[in-house]
């Protein structure tokens, strides 16, 4: 799934329904900036494990990354709003980047990325355990009564077909806020939707910290899609803000902390 930001009779895609953060220089001027130092702002809604909860221990391995690349020099501000507001405010330059976006919303929005990506993303429907061999195909959807996105958001392939069906339009839950992702998994176990399309890594972290394992599973799954940091093209001096971002990537992964960073989300890298 994608995240994107998007105005639909029925939404999605963190992919129409077609991961990170926004990120922004806040300044009151480029005096102002030099003077009292830089600070990039990063904005997205919750998507762990690639970004989490401001402020806590673990606020997201993208988010951490941000950090051992552009910290200290310019320090990392992360607040977590509507991925589709993060959008928005991104390419108003409002915002300076944000997390885990597809190249589809990358383009949508004339945003910026560099060549290194944050990790890849997969769709995939969930259901209550107890369900799992009754739909495993994409024809099954029809068999749902109630299926939950979130607004903003943008789905591919076969997801993407059947949101945008008219004849569905009633089964469909869209889901608003800062972790929508955690609602619709807290909705589905109990027993409140028939179903929840999400990002395979984000839907197993929120199953595994809330001890949800038994109770719901994967079923369809998409192919996987490559996820940026997407920077703001009136952010200033972005292209030199994007090439110390493909440098530093590069050299995490080369002095092995991108693995240490990894490890602490239980992943690996993506490459």
């Amino acid at each position: 799934m994608e995240r994107t930001a998007l105005v639909m009779s029925t939404p999605l895609s963190r992919f129409l329904l077609p991961a990170l953060a926004a990120l922004t220089w806040l300044v009151s001027g480029v005096a102002a900036a030099q003077a009292q130092g830089q600070q990039l702002v990063v904005q997205a809604d919750q998507w762990c494990p690639y970004n989490c909860k401001p402020g806590a221990a673990q606020p997201g391995y993208a988010i951490e990354i941000l950090q051992a690349v552009f910290e200290p020099g310019i320090k990392i501000k992360y607040e977590v709003v509507p991925w589709d507001r993060a959008m928005y405010q991104t390419q108003q330059g409002d915002a300076g980047a944000v997390v885990a976006a597809t190249q589809r919303q990358v383009d949508a929005y004339g945003l910026l990325t560099g060549q290194e990506t944050v990790g890849n993303s997969n769709d995939c429907l969930y259901v209550a355990a107890a369900n799992q061999k009754k739909i495993s195909r994409p024809q099954d959807l029809d068999t749902l009564n109630s299926v939950a996105i979130v607004s903003g958001y943008t789905y591919a392939g076969d997801f993407n077909a059947w949101l945008g069906r008219p004849e569905n339009k009633g089964k469909i839950v869209v889901q608003r806020g800062e972790a929508p992702a955690e609602a619709n998994a807290r909705n589905l176990a109990l027993g409140r939707l028939d179903g929840v399309i999400e990002n395979y890594q984000v839907m197993s972290h929120i199953i595994y910290n809330q001890g949800l394992g038994h109770d719901l599973a994967a079923t369809i799954c998409q192919k996987q899609t490559p996820i940026y940091i997407a920077f703001s093209p009136k952010l200033a001096n972005v292209r030199q803000i994007v090439k110390q971002f493909d440098d530093g990537v590069a050299k995490l992964r080369q002095s092995g902390q991108l693995a240490k960073i990894l490890a602490r989300y239980g992943q690996g890298d993506w490459k």
